[in-house]
Formats: C-alpha cells, structure tokens, sequence
C-alpha cells in the first residue's frame, strides 16, 4: 500500500477530510462549494441548451408514451440561475477530466477524489449531473471503468484493513447510490456498469466482496461508535451492490463462492454486534434470504431442512394422514412449468388442447406442495391460481370449439358460436386485409369481418351511432382468432388497439355496409405468434374472430408479472407476518409486531400536532421505544385531544407503532376519518424521509373517495395515477397531466432525440419488407426474391441478370419473371419416363441452368423460393419489430423516469391495486416507505402481495373482512363452494391474518366500534356480528321518513318469481316483475313528497336477473345511471347493457328508451347490484331481495336511518354476515338483511338469531295494508 501522506483521517478513523477538514468534499474548479451544492440547493437548474433532436423535451409526431407531452423550451433564466447552472457544469467538469485520464498505480489520492467527489454530485440537486456521472463512467471514450478496476482489484496489507474501507466506502455508495438505481432513463447504462463490476460469472466482484467482507469482520474490533455506525452502513450498501448484481447478472448465482460471501454477511450481524433497534439489524438478514433464495432458485434447490424429503419433492401431510399423490406441473404441455418464471400468462395452443388436469395447490401451508421455501410457496400458489381464475373456464371452452370446428369444419360458418358460459362476441368471414406499422403502437393487423346481424337493416349512420355507444371491440379487449387449414383449428390471441368508426376512412367498422374492420396486435410478442401471423396473412385465411370482452390484459397482466418478477428475485417484504410461524404450546395467538424500521431509533417520535384539537397548545408526541400499542393512557390522551373517539383513538396508536397493522372498520364507524387523521400524522414524519405515501384502494371509485377526503384536509400535493377517475377535483392531479409541466435533462433530451430518430429508420425497413412480403404472398416476382437468391443461391441469382456476357441488357421486363412465364413443354418421350426429383435436385440443377427447367419444375422451384424468401422476411420483419419494441423500451423508461421525479415530489400518491402493479417499474424507483391500503377486505391477496414494494416499511390495511369478500371469476375456487375449499381465492390477506390459521399465530387486528351511521334499533341486528359495536348519540335522534308511517316495517306478498313453475336449466338469474313494479312505486311515491328527489335513491338487488328488469321497467321514467362494475355484471350474465343494443330489433320493446321530454321525472336514478353498491352512499336505498320458489314469505322492509328506505323480499331466510354488513355500509345510515341459500351451520344459527330479532320488534304488514297506508298519506 502507497504512503499515507496523501489521504487524511481522524484519530478515531472516521471517514476521510478534505484540507479544511470539510468531510468528504473535494472543493471543484476552487469554488467554495461541492458538487452537488449550492447556495440555494436549486434542483435541476442546469438545463441543456439543446438536443440532437428539437432542443428540450424532442419533439416527434408519434410520442404515443407520452401523448400530449408537449416540449418545454426554457424559459428566460435570470442571473443568478444562469450562475449556479455554469457552477454544476464547472463542478461537473472538473469532476469528469478525473475519468478522462488513466488511473495510475498506487494513487490514492486520485481515488479519494474520484469516488469522493462523484459521491457529491449524487447527493447534489442537479439531475443532468446525476444522470451524466453514470453515462460517462460507462463511456468507451473515457476511462471509467478502469478507475472501477483499480477498486475492484484493491488488495489490503498488514493493518490496512482500515485503509481500504476508507477507499472502498465512497465507491459503494456511489454505485448503490439511490440516484443510480432509480433512475430509468440510465437504467442501461447502470446494467452495464454493473456487468463490467461482475466480471465473467462473477469473476471479478467475488473476490471483491471477499476481501471487502474480511476487511468489515478485521476493522470491527477496534471501532468505535462512529466507526461501527459506519461499518453498518458499508454492509448495508454491499447488501445492496450484491442484490443488484445478481439481479442484473443471473450467472453470478452459479459462482462458487458467493454462497460462502451471503453466509459471511449474514453472520457478520451477530459478530459485529450490531444493535436491534439499528437498520442493518433488520435489512441485512431480509436482503441475504433473498439472496439465498435466488441461489437455491439458480441452482435447484428448493427445499428446507425440516421437511421430509423425496427426491427434492416434499410428502408432508399434517391434516390428512392418508397417502396422497402430488401431481407435479412438468412437461405435460409446452406451458407446465414447476417454476411460474418459466409460464407465459397467456394459455397456449398446446395447453388449450391439452386434457390434463391443471395444477392448483392448495392455500393451505400444511397441505403438499413441491416447493419447500414458505414464500416461494405463497407466490407460486396465488399465480397459478390467480392465472386459473382469469384462464380456467376459457381454455376448456376454447379447446371443446377447436375440437368441435375440426370435427365439422361448418360450424366455423355458424354465429352462434358456443362457448358454454363464457362471455364473447364472434365475427364471421374473419381474415387479414393488411398488416402495417405505427412506430408508436408497432406492427399492427386490420381485420377484416362480416359485421353482426342486428346490424344488417341500419344505416349507414345508425350502424356509426351502435359502434360508438357499443363496448364492443373496446381498445384493450382481447381477441382469439380461430382459423382452420383444412385439418386443424388453431387458436390465435390478439388486443384491440384502434376502434375505428369515423367515415373518413375506408378501413372502419361503418365505411362498408358488409365488411367491417378492427385493428389489432398480437398480445405477445413471441416468434412462434407472430410466424404464424405471417402465414395466416400470406395464405389469406378466414376464421371466426372471437372477442372476450371480461377479458382485459391490462387489468391482470401486470399483477401475474409482478408475482413472477418477485418469485425470480425471492423477495417478499414483511414474510414473517404474511406467513406467520405456528404457534407454541403456551405461546399468545397473536403477533408480536414491532414499530416499523423508520420509527425504531431511540430518539424518533411521531408528532400528533396536525390533528388535535388544541393545534396551537402544546404538541402530543408519541416515542416508539417508550409507548406500545396498548398504552391506556396514551389513548385516553389522544381521544381527549383529538377529534378520534376511542375506538379510532386505539387504532391510530396501533397503526403508528405496528409495521404491518389491520385495522378493522365496521359500517359507519369512520374509516376513511380515521385513514386520513393517520395520513396527516405520517405526513408530519419528515426527518424519517418517508417519501410520498401510497394509497392502495381495489376500485377506482373508493380511491377517489379518500383521495378527496384528503385534499379536503388541507393535503394538496397529491397525485392520482391511472385515467379511471370520475373525478373533477382529482382531474388536475393526474400524473398524466402533472408530468406535462417536468422538464426533460440534457441526457435524456439527448436520448430520446437519438431513439426517436433510430425508431425511423427501423420503421422505414419494416414498411419496405412488408412491401416484400406483399410481393411474395402472392405470384413470385423478381423483387420479392432477388434478395434471397443473391444470399443463398448466387449461381441461380447471376443467371437471371439484365445483362448477358456482352453486356447486353434485356428489355421488356425481368428476366426472372419472363422465365417464369415461359412454358416450355417437356417431349412426350421423356414425359412418359420422368421420375420424380427432389427440390434439392431440381436446385442443383439449376445453379447450372435455370433455363433448362421445364414448367412444373419452374413453378415448384418458384414456389419454394417464394416460400423461403418469405420465411426469410419474416425472419428479418420479427427483429426489426424487436428492436423497435426496444427503442420503444427505451422511450418509456425516459417518460417513466420523469413520472418518477414527478412522483417523489408528492406527498400522497393514489393508485389501485391494479395501477400500482402496472406501474410498478415505476413506483418500485420511487423509495415510498408507507403503503395505506383502503377496502382491503375486498382485495385479492395476489393483488395485496403484488403492491409491496421493496423499499416500503411501513403497512396500514383497513377494511372489513365481514363485509365483501373479493370477486373472482370462477366459483370453484372460491371458499365458498365444496370444490373451492382447499383454494379460498376469494379468502382477503386481510381476512386470512385477522382470523388467523387454525394452530399459527394472528395478527393482531384494532376494531373501530363506535359508529354513527345507524339507528340502534338498526345497529342491534349486526351486533350478533360486532359485539363491541357502540352507537354514538347522534344515531339517537334521526329524522322519521317522510311519507311513510313507520320507519321499520315489513310487508308479506305471494307473488311468485319469474318462471317459478317452469325450466331454470338455462336461467341465468332471478327475477320477479311484481317486485319491480312495486319498487317503481315505491320510488315514485317518495319522490312526490317533495323531501327527496330521485338523485337521493338507490335501488338495490343481488340478482343481475332482476337489475335488468328495474333497468328497463324504470327507464321510462327516469334517468338511470349504472356503474361500469354492473354493466360488466349484466353483459356477463348474458343480459345486454349497451342501450343502442337494447334497441335493436331483436331486444324487447320494453327497453327502448323514451325521449327525455317525456319522461314524467327527468331526473337521475341510480340502480345497482347489491356487492357493487359497496362503498356508495344515498339518502333513500330500496333494495329488491329475492329468494323467491316456494311462493312464501315475501317482504318489503323500510328500515331507514337519516332517511334511509330499504325493500327487501325475503324468504328461506339464511343470513350470510359478509352480505348483511355490506348492506348496512351502503347508504348515509343503512341497514339490511340478504338471503343466501349456502352458508355454514353457524351463519344459518345466525340467521335464525337475526330473524327472531326482526320478527318481534319490527311491526309486520301485508301487501294491502301498506298501499292503503301509502295511499292514505299521498291523499
């Protein structure tokens, strides 16, 4: 090791000090600050004066990441900017000639100031610096990498352990730099650094690690406070460096030692002695599992040692001990995969066809399973079963068709197609009229097909009017071509990505009175697809064009993505509460949950200033070493000085000192008012540089609603992601419309000039081979082949040349198309006596003398090179579109990392679960350490683990695990069904911890439990289910309805269902017409006391059956408003939705819309099913409840709470909990009762409980008796 004289440190050899004994500065250019500093700490006030495109922001017609992005020229900058942005780049500069020399041996100085110094820019506030320093360290020009050599092959000396760690520490911050790592517009440039930092297989880093590791485990001995504070930030950061080099270089897994290196950092925890309430204590043992997972992943390994074993497979039973086989997922089709990396989302054809029984494991830990790693498990068995739900019932009926078309090839020509229960439109004569290239959308396909019959009699202008109000063949829809060539049917997946109706076009779905058009994308981009794309194109075959409208990619695909990414990287935040142990023999049944990481310094405290009652008085602070959840005084003192009742009050407290907390909301119990005093008491959490906050909410409708219950607050930085917002106080906090005003960086300025510019080019190659392929699809000619010919057949290509030896040229055409046209007989005598030749032969031949080939040889040797010439461009079509596909890449990461920047500027950002994992390369980057999650009762748990991203530390569920279960597709998955047992899809996160595994360990839940919304005669009847449910005193003195006499009442009638006596085998659902007259009725008779209008009521029903028949019968009188949720219900069940599909000629003439002038109350209604009301409020509910074969006990119930109405019809009365409470959330003050005819023996005891109770303190009426009553009053 060099001399000593030329670097500097203290006595307690704390880090390294410039001369003036500034720490860690190198002073650039002789200005006095560093170089990430100035004066006024501005961010990104160097800006480039231009591009190699349009100057800031490129500028390119076809920016389809970004649309309505527009360029930002800059503005006029006043002197003092213009000093600090020459200041970065002279800082910036002074740091770069450093890099632009070779390192020489043994200058330790250069080091230090080098890694120092770039240490600087990094935590400095100019942008283009921070993404220039990446750029630069990896260009060729420069000498970076070299300088990363020096360090990476840095070998210690006797007692110069010390030394290098000084060297080493500043270059493992600088690489693991959040600045780096986070940023997506160099995220390629990063990946290379990181390539050359492995080395071949890890060739280089290993040795590193190793040596770096020996170094921390020599220096710890004598190290003091500072020195070991240090130490655990340098095994922090080389946790980090290891995680991100595996990450992007897979191979080094395979390296030998990097499972003795993972060891070694694991243990270094409990050698060093770092402290518990430290965060390395938590960090280094999370990151180094994950990293052991990723090697025994890498390497086959999939097992833990206290499990029995069979040829790497586990047999353990404990609930069952009867032998059972496991039936593994392993080659049966070309998609059964053991590791759900491997799966491609979409089924295959080879899957569709294949009749083997699918594997689904079971959610039950103690049940079998091939994967032994408890949070492999977990990611692997909500995939698949995720996957099942979304594709199960749709591979079957798809491969039944493929069956049945290749049996009877007619029934293509049928359309009316059968797909059993699955919901799809079909297109006759479906074939591909051209294939183009947007260089915003790539390679597209327009279909051409028979439009459907309804509208075979329209105009051409109401043919337009039904393709608008029509969802069908929405942009993101999936589509399934089916086409046969003559011996198989093969199946083809497709997304919608233009609708085109205007009449400008002759390409749209109204431009022809019999052939309409879609333009579509193959939904993956794998080679097989799109090859057999080509060939469908070049053969012009017709099929039936299938279309899945409950099928969108983009509401699944990036949540199965998300699972895969995380089992590819093991990671799975916040394990040991997700997957809790089993529980000792005396040991307490719940958790033991500590403070999240960011709150468990000794002096950290939360500030509860925001939200007392008292703001100016003196602040209530809560310390996390000192209070627990269950601090009784604590929780006195925040409700007597906070606007919290007790309840809440015990609930913040637990959310504030739990890292992963359920808080459960009971109706009206202030959920939403406690989430957003939470927020604020985070928000106050400055110094723990929390990030923005996530609000997680499954629908889009209940995420808007916190979202403005928060900027109601005072809360304004706030920005909602996705374009699904009703919104108009959220409009403009879009991140769509928030990051229109970012700035671009030189670099990236730079980057998207040059890839716009290079998706041109590309663009131009692929439109001139489609040209080609054009040419060869159909008769071969000279310029669809000559280029495969001059490649792979010279002698033939020379031969077909326009000038012979005497430089003649020929006129009249091209030789090659001239020969092909001449037909030149072969004699009879030698006609006889052929034998047949061999494409080989006859190629052989020709390389001598093509001209000597007669006419059939000529057209089999024509064919086979147009075949091969096309194959040829196909080939070279499918690169070109990958590489296109990865300047596209590129594109999105520039815009998604201006997202980002956008984003780390919020303090809330709100997305639903399926937004935050369609964003997730994103959000991942945007270091958020608090989740809240709203409706978390309703969200599937594939959804909940996909949405933990791996910086976040901090977890707050809220929700109801009584209420609606989450939805899924396929009821034999679901809990609630025989079959669905052993799965439990729908069974919540939420639901699972806060209940708890029979013999493991629960997470303790807080209850909210006192509520306003109810009225106590209301609130008793779901007191059998919250028996700590308190009513506060405003619930005492509710208004009475007006217009009715009672405000609790039930009502008999006998009026059967629909079809009560006849055939259900093809029902789809309930219904009963008396039911919903008398609704409409009801609705008119409220409305006409003048103290409602009909925007205050809702009317209810569970049956989509009997949600149609309100639909259509109160039409006529009022302007019905349905979500989108119900309209999916209603088309699902086969019940049209569309109202230009209503009516149409085939549709019942009940349905056809009125014209509003004469409708008698021109007003709103809304009308809804009972599960997609969950979350809504109106002053007047009727809900339409129908149970209804025996033609017993039929009841209308008021039950009204500030103006709460409700009719329900019950019979056979089974009270399902979740159902009951659903209902009583939905109104400002509702309450209701539903029926299920399922349900466990303890629900049917509850239900008999609920009746008993409504019988004798309700007054009962019958039919007759409440018309007269309402007659009496309307009088």
């Amino acid at each position: 090791m060099a001399s000593q004289s030329n670097w500097r440190r203290d006595d307690a050899g704390r880090e390294w000090r410039g001369s003036s004994g500034e720490r860690g500065r190198w002073r650039g250019s002789g200005r006095g600050r560093g170089f990430g500093e100035t004066a006024r700490g501005r961010e990104g006030s160097w800006r480039s004066g231009g591009s190699v495109a349009c100057g800031r922001g490129y500028v390119d017609s076809g920016r389809g990441h970004r649309s309505g992005r527009k360029s930002f020229e800059r503005s006029q900058e006043t002197a003092e900017e213009i000093e600090i942005r020459n200041e970065f780049r002279n800082n910036y500069n002074s740091w770069k000639r450093l890099i632009k020399s070779r390192p020489l041996s043994n200058d330790i100085r250069t080091i230090q100031i080098l890694w120092q110094g770039a240490l600087e820019i990094l935590d400095g506030h100019d942008r283009d610096s921070k993404q220039m320093l990446a750029r630069d360290l990896e260009n060729d020009d420069f000498h970076g990498r070299e300088h990363i050599r020096v360090i990476l092959e840095m070998t210690t000396n006797t007692n110069g352990a010390t030394i290098f760690l000084e060297l080493v520490r500043p270059f493992l911050y600088v690489i693991t730099h959040q600045a780096l790592l986070d940023c997506l517009s160099i995220d390629t440039c990063v990946g290379d650094l990181y390539n050359f930092i492995s080395g071949s297989n890890g060739s280089r880093a290993m040795p590193f690690f190793q040596r770096l590791m020996a170094s921390l485990l020599e220096t710890h001995k004598f190290a003091d406070a500072i020195s070991k504070e240090n130490i655990e930030r340098t095994m922090i950061a080389m946790s980090t460096c290891l995680r991100e080099l595996v990450r992007r270089e897979q191979r080094v897994l395979f390296h030998d030692d990097i499972p003795g290196i993972v060891t070694s950092l694991e243990n270094s925890v409990g050698v060093v002695g770092v402290d518990r309430s430290s965060a390395a204590f938590s960090i280094i043992p999370s990151r180094t599992q994950e990293l052991r997972g990723m090697i025994a992943r890498a390497n086959g390994l999939l097992y833990q040692e206290d499990q029995t074993q069979a040829s790497g497979v586990s047999t353990t039973v404990i609930q069952s001990t009867y032998p059972r086989d496991i039936i593994l997922p392993n080659g049966r089709h070309d998609n059964d995969k053991m590791d759900i990396t491997d799966i491609r989302v979409l089924p295959t054809e080879d899957e569709i066809r294949s009749e083997a029984v699918e594997f689904l494991p079971s959610t039950d830990p103690d049940q079998p399973h091939f994967l032994m790693d408890s949070a492999a498990r977990l990611l692997d068995t909500h995939f698949r079963l995720l996957r099942h739900d979304i594709f199960g019932e749709l591979k079957s009926a798809l491969g039944d068709l493929i069956l049945t078309i290749e049996a009877q090839p007619s029934v293509l020509a049928d359309s009316r197609l059968n797909l059993t229960d699955i919901r799809a439109h079909s297109y006759m004569n479906a074939y591909i009229a051209n294939i183009t290239f947007d260089h915003r959308r790539g390679l597209e396909v327009r279909f051409s097909f028979s439009p459907p019959a309804q509208l075979a009699k329209k105009s051409q202008r109401e043919r337009r009017k039904w393709w608008e109000e029509s969802k069908r063949l929405s942009e993101g829809v999936l589509l399934c071509l089916l086409s046969f060539n003559g011996t198989k049917c093969s199946p083809l997946f497709l997304t919608v990505t233009q609708k085109p109706k205007g009449l400008e076009s002759d390409y749209s779905l109204v431009s022809r009175k019999t052939e309409a058009f879609i333009t579509a994308k193959l939904a993956t981009q794998s080679q097989q697809d799109f090859e057999s794309l080509m060939l469908l194109n070049s053969l012009a075959t017709e099929g039936v064009l299938i279309e899945l409208p409950s099928v969108i990619l983009a509401t699944f695909t990036p949540i199965l993505e998300n699972l895969q990414y995380m089992q590819r990287l093991n990671r799975l935040p916040f394990r040991q509460w997700i997957l809790p142990d089993r529980r000792g023999f005396g040991e307490t049944a719940t958790m033991d949950v500590p403070p999240p990481l960011y709150a468990r310094g000794m002096r950290f405290t939360y500030s509860l200033k925001s939200i007392l009652n008292d703001g100016a008085g003196e602040d209530l602070r809560i310390g996390t070493s000192r209070a627990t959840a269950n601090d009784a005084a604590l929780i006195d003192e925040i409700e007597r000085r906070t606007e919290l009742d007790r309840g809440q009050s015990e609930a913040l407290l637990a959310a504030l000192q739990r890292e992963f907390c359920h808080i459960q909301g009971p109706p009206g119990t202030g959920k939403s008012f406690l989430g957003v005093r939470l927020v604020k008491v985070l928000l106050d959490c400055r110094a723990a540089k929390l990030g923005p906050i996530i609000i997680v909410c499954y629908t889009n409708h209940a995420l808007d609603q916190f979202l403005e219950h928060l900027i109601q607050s005072g809360i304004e930085k706030v920005i909602r992601v996705g374009g699904r917002s009703k919104s108009d106080i959220l409009a403009g906090k879009n991140l769509r419309v928030v990051s229109q005003g970012e700035n671009t960086t030189r670099s990236e300025s730079g980057t998207l000039g040059a890839t716009y510019a290079a998706l041109k080019r590309e663009g131009k190659s692929i439109q001139e081979v489609l040209l080609q392929l054009d040419g060869v699809n159909g008769h071969p000619s000279w310029k669809s082949v000559k280029g495969y010919l001059a490649l792979k057949h010279p002698r033939i290509y020379m031969q077909f040349s326009r000038f012979d030896e005497d430089g003649y040229e020929t006129v009249g055409g091209e030789p090659f198309d001239l020969w092909l046209k001449h037909n030149t007989e072969l004699p009879p005598r030698l006609l006889a006596h052929q034998e047949a030749h061999t494409i080989e032969d006859l190629l052989e031949f020709a390389s001598f003398n093509v001209h000597g080939l007669h006419h059939d040889e000529k057209l089999l040797v024509a064919k086979f090179l147009a075949e091969a010439a096309r194959k040829d461009l196909v080939d070279e079509l499918f690169e070109s579109n990958k590489q296109t596909e990865e300047f596209r890449q590129t594109l999105k990461n520039v815009y998604s990392d201006i997202d980002r920047r956008v984003l780390q500027t919020a303090d809330i950002i709100g997305v639903t679960t399926t937004g935050l994992a369609t964003k997730i390369s994103t959000l991942r980057h945007v270091n958020a350490k608090v989740i809240v999650c709203e409706e978390a009762g309703e969200v599937l748990e594939s959804h909940m683990l996909s949405a933990l991203l791996p910086s976040v530390e901090h977890v707050v569920s809220i929700g109801d695990h009584e209420q609606l279960r989450p939805s899924i597709n396929n009821h034999n998955l679901s809990l609630e069904s025989h079959s669905g047992a052993p799965y439990q899809l729908d069974r919540s996160q939420f639901e699972r911890l806060s209940v708890g595994d029979p013999g493991r360990l629960r997470l303790p839940v807080a209850q909210l439990n006192i509520q306003r919304r109810m009225r106590p005669g209301i609130s008793r009847f779901i007191k059998k289910i919250y028996p700590r449910l308190v009513d506060h005193d405003v619930t005492k003195a509710l208004p009475n309805v007006v217009g009715m006499q009672e405000n609790i009442f039930w009502l008999h009638h006998d009026n059967l269902q629909d079809n009560a006596n006849g055939d259900e085998t093809n029902k789809k659902s309930h219904s009963n017409t008396w039911e919903v007259e008398m609704t409409a009725a009801l609705v008119r008779h409220i409305v006409r006391q003048g103290a409602y209008s009909s925007k205050d009521i809702a009317v209810l029903t569970p049956y989509s059956g009997q949600l149609q028949k309100l639909r259509l019968h109160m039409r006529k009188e009022f302007e019905i408003v349905l979500s989108d949720r119900d309209e999916e219900v209603l088309a699902k069940d086969g019940f049209i939705a569309s109202d230009e599909e209503l009516g149409s000629p085939t549709s019942n003439s009940t349905g056809d819309r009125k014209p509003l002038q004469k409708k008698n109350l021109s007003e709103l209604l809304r009308i809804a099913t009972v599960d997609n009301f969950q979350g809504e409020e109106a002053k007047v509910v009727i809900v339409s409840l129908m149970i209804l074969r025996d033609g017993a006990l039929k009841v209308v119930a008021n039950w009204p709470a500030t103006n709460a109405y409700r009719v329900v019809g019950i019979n056979a009365l089974l009270i399902v909990t979740r159902w009951a409470c659903t209902k009583l959330s939905d109104a400002q003050n509702p309450a209701n009762v539903f029926t299920n005819p399922v349900g466990t023996r303890a629900r049917k005891l509850l239900a008999e409980k609920i009746v008993e109770n409504v019988t004798s303190s309700w007054t009962t009426y019958n039919f007759h008796a409440i018309i007269l009553k309402m007659a009496c009053h309307a009088i």
